[in-house]
């Protein structure tokens, strides 16, 4: 790889800035567009009212509750370290920005998850406790109806981590995997938090594949009851092995089983993954290549059908050009993606504008409009409201690495 490539691989390479590790991006010229396809753009571009009460705009958790897009962490300007303990809600209808309590919220971090019981936000994990390396190992949930947080025991919850997954199933809130970086470590484990009863319980994790970060993980509903962990990277206490294997997880037998690895995409980390209803679609990501020191950008994706146990190739005419740090979503028949970091955005690699809807009925792309879409960015929020694609935050900015707190809504 030449060593202008390299440095445009900087998207999910570890680094030091402002005294804290986080995933940067080189950015951030003017993105090329798309090219080769002949597909319509797709959609248009509203874009949100400034004056988002918040003091971050990279690796942001959030939710939708229904009516607001609940935020809360991340990196920015809020502390000396870069991490910050503060949020805010969106009102779709009222396109309002509006403060969350901090009172009772978790300290301050990033690389934390955050998922939507039905009812309410839990937040839990990162890093930034104790120093800005500290792995955290609490986690509190927050009520939109009162504005209000409450912790959530740390009684047989997992060790201290972030870059881990959380998923919601609709009864539990199930963590695994992750790094605790002060230690070096990736893990295998992790456990599931009862939302009812209020406690957690460990998992199984004997089966479980090896340890990993950066990896997906996605809920299959009622269709097989299991939660679908692919990719990532770790593996023997070695955290830049791009792992190309998966397992799903019944969490309420707590029992693994290893996916099959023929047809399945080629190892990679940072990648994205949307759950259809009954297909997981890997896209993007990085990772690939032949030398695990010079990762590439990924640009296979494939779909895993957990009933026939099969992986499908997926096209890649039309495509957005091979990234990570993008934002991708499933918004009933489409998978959306957007933004990110590549070699082919910008002079020389950077951070993008563009971005295209596949459609898995008709295995094609075509691309988004790029007329009013948000600046170029990667880290930013991506999240499908039901009607919308909302776009906040990120990291871009002039040829500079500075968070962004802006954002635009995308319609079909």
């Amino acid at each position: 790889m030449a060593h202008s490539e390299r440095d445009a691989v900087k998207p999910f390479r570890m680094r030091l800035m402002s005294g804290l590790v986080l995933l940067s991006l080189v950015c951030c010229s003017s993105p090329q567009k798309q090219t080769g396809t002949e597909a319509p753009e797709q959609g248009t571009w509203t874009p949100l009212p400034s004056g988002a009460p918040l003091g971050t705009g990279l690796q942001v958790a959030g939710v939708f509750d229904g009516q607001n897009v609940l935020l809360w962490g991340g990196l920015g300007d809020c502390t000396v370290n870069g991490v910050c303990g503060d949020g805010a809600r969106f009102n779709l209808e009222a396109k309002t920005w509006t403060p969350l309590s901090t009172q009772g919220a978790p300290s301050a971090r990033t690389l934390h998850s955050a998922v939507w019981t039905g009812e309410k936000m839990m937040v839990w994990g990162g890093l930034g406790c104790g120093s800005p390396l500290g792995p955290c190992g609490d986690g509190a949930t927050y009520d939109p109806a009162t504005d209000t947080w409450s912790s959530i025991t740390s009684q047989d919850a997992p060790s201290p981590r972030g870059g881990h997954t959380a998923t919601w199933t609709g009864e539990v809130m199930v963590v695994w995997g992750g790094q605790d970086l002060q230690q070096g470590r990736v893990f295998r484990d992790g456990a599931r938090y009862h939302v009812d009863a209020g406690i957690w319980t460990t998992m199984n994790f004997v089966e479980a594949p090896v340890g990993r970060r950066y990896h997906s993980a996605v809920w299959t509903g009622e269709l097989s009851g299991e939660v679908l962990y692919w990719g990532g990277n770790g593996g023997g206490g070695t955290v830049n092995v791009a792992q190309a294997d998966g397992s799903s997880y019944g969490p309420f037998v707590g029992h693994w089983l290893a996916m099959p690895t023929e047809g399945a995409p080629t190892g990679r980390w940072a990648h994205t993954a949307v759950w259809t209803g009954s297909k997981m679609i890997i896209w993007g990501g990085i990772g690939c290549g032949d030398d695990p020191q010079d990762p590439v950008y990924c640009e296979q994706g494939a779909a895993f059908d957990p009933v026939s146990r099969k992986w499908s190739p997926i096209s890649a005419r039309g495509a957005p050009s091979p990234r990570t740090g993008h934002a991708a979503v499933w918004t009933g028949s489409k998978m959306v993606i957007w933004g990110g970091a590549s070699t082919k955005c910008g002079s020389g690699g950077g951070a993008c504008s563009d971005g295209a809807a596949y459609d898995p009925e008709t295995d094609t792309w075509a691309p988004l409009r790029t007329q009013g879409a948000p600046s170029a960015r990667s880290g930013h929020v991506g999240m499908w409201t039901g009607s919308a694609l909302f776009i906040w935050g990120g990291m871009g900015g002039g040829g500079s690495e500075v968070p962004l707190t802006d954002g635009a809504l995308w319609v079909p």
